[in-house]
């Protein structure tokens, strides 16, 4: 087999400096020469590649293996062996160990050609019970539509003990047909259960899925003595593991149990181990109210999700440099000083970025975007959308975390130009090869092992892209914070404020997000009474004799509280009377010490002198006309307005002149 020709060239890749490597099969047992063939199948569907010169160098290992041991197939050793008759191959050959990249760099290819293996080898039995799981290349996998897998691999083999492994194969599978557990969610299960919890039963030495637990006392003792166990355990860069991970294991821990009490005789007789019968209903009862580390702790409004205006123009004026040339560069200025940033060389990238900017979906709701995302909306005159800004099209996105949630936004002409322009580019790449190419299943595509366009663009991908970006661009805040906008949702909290801020309903917010209820849709409100605070701050507040306050700013919102208190939000001003107290003065405000004003007001104090002076005069009128006499200085009603004109004069020329 001559991987210098096609079709096979699609299916490989080598070193910039050095063609692909030719594969020799003939020294290979028969079922060896098949093997290989089978994995290669499989590499073409998936739309992925394989170095070409490692897997030749595998062959060459293979061959002496079975020429030595008699074994006619890569499933007759394990890949551990099979790296350890690597490192033997390279010492013989050279006499010296191999360096330290070589166990690493030819590791994967084995890896992945066992595992194919392995799961072709178990077609015959439940998928669950494959000690991996892949759900790119065994479709019996449930998982949702559009259902993110880049890259991700369930490898049980490394769980302890046996019991253990297989009733979480169990729990995974059931939670995967039924639909409580999706797939994105199960790495991180697997570490808290065969990582976390695994490690607490070596610790105790606890060997059996009744836990040892005591039928009086029920499983309090072993829930205890975990919970002191995570608080123990320190992560590799040695700190303690955080309130809120503790928590996710200890939720985890007590669900799968919930689970395995709940189905105690199912699961003794699927897994064939007759000690999960011993579960009680007390194992399905592991935490009290209170208990869960991280619960009922106040985190706080949502600080540092929002971007300011003029960071995220700034960030929107500088995303080029994601698709610029690297042989390219354009100046900016970082902290004052003049700089020259080379271009990332992604285009893809960069209108990704934009379309997050624009529209705040969660950046795999974008990725994953069909080819085609764009509808018309019947009735819908778009003429004039590039000129006025309104709606031109709907955009169809993939709902990547809420099943039954919307799937669909009304979004402008520039949203529109960016989807237009990166369907030729995506069109373009794929027709590269081959001119007669059908457009791809995606909008987004990814860069590697994506031969026929069917997998999207990563999101790791881009996330490191805008990390380099970040890092050199520096833009800062209002507060001259350094804005890490490599966090995408970040896009998807400042849509949603600037939404909120400008006054767009709930529930119509709730509908462009694409949550089923509105309280969902308040988690990112949240952030409105930082914005409320922050523009409040700006403004220095004068008393009702001119005189600038003193008291702090920051004492004075606490004081009105605007998000709870808006009774004490006055048209010119507000009220700085604590809250437990109750106003007797009517509408006196200008003549109280409790009343305070800034800038923003100036309009309204402008034209509440004009109104005052219009209506002494008109009173004066009345007064002569009923009485035949001015009022005279000791009038009570002349007494209070004068004041209030006084007051209202000397905070207009102080706003004014400041």
């Amino acid at each position: 087999m001559d991987f210098a020709a096609e079709p096979f060239t699609r299916l490989t890749y080598a070193y910039p400096a050095r063609p692909p490597a030719r594969l020799d099969l003939a020294r290979l047992p028969g079922p060896m020469r098949q093997e290989v063939a089978y994995w290669l199948h499989t590499l073409a569907v998936a739309g992925e590649r394989v170095n070409s010169w490692a897997l030749a160098e595998w062959v060459r290992i293979a061959a002496a293996v079975a020429a030595a041991t008699g074994i006619s197939s890569f499933t007759g050793l394990g890949v551990e062996e099979w790296v350890a008759a690597a490192r033997r191959r390279y010492h013989d050959r050279r006499h010296r160990l191999p360096p330290p990249g070589y166990q690493h760099n030819h590791r994967a290819t084995i890896a992945r050609l066992h595992a194919a293996l392995t799961l072709a080898g178990q077609a015959g039995q439940p998928w669950w019970r494959s000690p991996v799981w892949d759900p790119r290349h065994d479709r019996r996998i449930p998982v949702r539509a559009h259902e993110p897998l880049e890259g991700q691999r369930l490898n049980f083999g490394r769980v302890s003990p046996a019991w253990l492994r297989e009733a979480i194969q169990w729990y995974f599978a059931a939670g995967l047909s039924t639909g409580l557990l999706s797939w994105s969610s199960l790495p991180g299960f697997l570490s808290y259960l065969g990582r976390h919890f695994a490690g607490f039963l070596a610790a105790e030495g606890i060997d059996t899925p009744v836990l040892d637990a005591d039928p009086e006392a029920g499983i309090r003792p072993v829930a205890l003595r975990l919970a002191a166990w995570l608080r123990q355990q320190r992560t590799r860069s040695g700190c303690p593991l955080a309130p809120s991970t503790i928590g996710l294991i200890q939720t985890t821990v007590a669900g799968f149990y919930a689970f395995m009490a709940d189905r105690r005789a199912e699961a003794a007789r699927e897994l064939a181990e007759p000690r999960w019968a011993g579960l009680t209903d007390a194992h399905a009862r592991w935490w009290r109210p209170g208990e869960i580390a991280g619960s009922g702790r106040y985190r706080g409004p949502a600080e540092g999700n929002y971007i300011d205006a003029a960071a995220l123009s700034r960030i929107a004026g500088h995303v080029e440099i994601l698709g610029l040339p690297r042989d390219q560069a354009r100046a900016v200025t970082v902290n004052g000083m003049p700089r020259q940033i080379r271009g990332l060389d992604d285009e893809q990238a960069m209108r990704a970025f934009l379309l997050a900017i624009a529209t705040g979906r969660r950046i795999n709701e974008i990725l994953m975007m069909d080819f085609a995302p764009l509808a018309p909306v019947p009735g819908l005159d778009t003429s004039q959308a590039a000129h006025d800004g309104g709606p031109a099209a709907r955009l169809r996105y993939q709902q990547t975390k809420i099943a039954g949630a919307p799937r669909a936004i009304l979004v402008g002409a520039d949203v529109v130009a960016i989807v237009t322009e990166q369907q030729d580019f995506a069109r373009a790449l794929v027709r590269a090869r081959d001119q007669a190419a059908p457009d791809p299943p995606y909008l987004f595509l990814a860069w590697q092992a994506n031969t026929g366009g069917q997998r999207h663009y990563r999101a790791n991908t881009l996330n490191g892209l805008l990390t380099r970006l970040a890092a050199a661009l520096q833009v800062t805040d209002a507060t001259g914070a350094v804005v890490d906008f490599q966090r995408t949702h970040r896009m998807r909290h400042t849509k949603a404020t600037d939404l909120l801020n400008a006054g767009v309903p709930l529930h119509v917010v709730q509908r462009y997000l694409g949550h089923l209820s509105p309280e969902m849709t308040m988690h990112y409100a949240k952030t409105l009474a930082e914005t409320h605070e922050a523009e409040f701050l700006r403004f220095a507040k004068l008393g009702r004799d001119a005189r600038p306050l003193e008291m702090d700013p920051a004492d004075v919102y606490e004081l009105v509280q605007l998000d709870r208190h808006t009774d004490r939000i006055l048209p010119n001003g507000v009220c700085l009377l604590p809250p437990p107290k109750r106003c007797d003065r009517g509408n006196a405000c200008l003549t109280c010490d409790h009343f305070a004003t800034d800038a923003r007001h100036l309009d309204e104090l402008r034209a509440q002198l004009a109104a005052t002076e219009d209506l002494i005069q008109a009173r004066q009128a009345q007064h002569r006309q009923r009485t035949g006499a001015e009022m005279g200085p000791g009038h009570i009603w002349l007494t209070e307005r004068t004041a209030e004109l006084a007051s209202l004069r000397a905070i207009i020329a102080a706003l004014s002149a400041g």
